[in-house]
């Protein structure tokens, strides 16, 4: 288990990174390519879980949020700039309810499993997007946002087998509070350092506000997709990532993570 584990990662980051410093068109299909595949093993999730789920709002809609995202960065100074991910949104919503009333058999709860998966996964991922567009910052931010994510989740994972003994969360039953500890201290440290190569992107107490947010929203984004699976009663979202489970569970932390990075960086300017 850990062979795979150990070559995924090797033919992974590299890539990551590469797509993240090419930044335009490249990082926006990979940020594409990460929220269509999540969509998929959510849709699987839901299927396996017995959720009713309208796979075809939650592809289409899914799909165009990201792409929206794109529009709304590069379509400012155009009528109509801005509003392409809320019109997204608004025809989600409209579409999903209309579907549901044209079918043969009606649920409510199918609505609001299929807005949870658009809003959670599309709305929320995409703005990876819009914190790589951050002129003239964005991609230092997301080089340190990234790396830092995945220094902070090793080192839980290595703090919770050294020393774990308080479990974290029925919901998480091999997390405990002292790796979460551990991954708190992990994500400031590391930010900290990063910041060291890339003295012009984040200032002391922005570095500060980043790392608190890594070190708390990481890891709860982490648990409400630990929540979904033990939902519906599996470990992992899928096999597609040889011993990292599915995409879904490997860009879990950035589910949260990404909106509230995104606005805390936007308003502290």
């Amino acid at each position: 288990m850990l062979l795979p584990r150990i070559l995924t990662a090797i033919v992974g980051v590299p890539l990551v990174l590469a797509v993240i410093h090419i930044g335009n068109l490249p990082y926006m299909f990979f940020v594409f390519i990460i929220i269509a595949f999540s969509l998929y093993e959510y849709s699987v999730l839901m299927k396996l879980g017995g959720k009713p789920v309208q796979n075809s709002v939650l592809f289409i809609f899914g799909t165009l949020f990201p792409l929206a995202f794109i529009f709304d960065s590069y379509s400012k100074n155009m009528f109509g700039g801005n509003n392409f991910a809320i019109c997204v949104f608004t025809a989600a919503f409209i579409f999903s309810v209309i579907a549901e009333i044209f079918s043969s058999k009606k649920y409510l709860e199918r609505i609001a499993f299929t807005l949870f998966g658009i809003v959670l996964i599309s709305w929320n991922l995409s703005h990876l997007i819009g914190i790589r567009n951050i002129r003239p910052d964005g991609e230092g931010l997301t080089f340190i946002i990234i790396i830092s994510v995945w220094i902070m989740d090793t080192a839980a994972y290595a703090g919770g087998k050294m020393f774990g003994r308080k479990r974290l969360s029925s919901i998480s039953p091999k997390k405990t509070w002292e790796g979460a500890a551990a991954g708190f201290i992990a994500a400031i440290v590391s930010v900290f350092l990063l910041r060291l190569f890339l003295k012009d992107t984040v200032s002391v107490s922005m570095a500060w506000g980043i790392g608190l947010l890594i070190g708390i929203i990481a890891q709860i984004s982490d648990l409400a997709e630990s929540m979904i699976k033990r939902s519906v009663g599996v470990k992992d979202s899928s096999n597609l990532l040889p011993g990292h489970g599915g995409i879904l569970d490997r860009f879990d932390s950035y589910i949260f993570l990404a909106p509230a990075i995104y606005y805390f960086v936007i308003f502290i300017r």
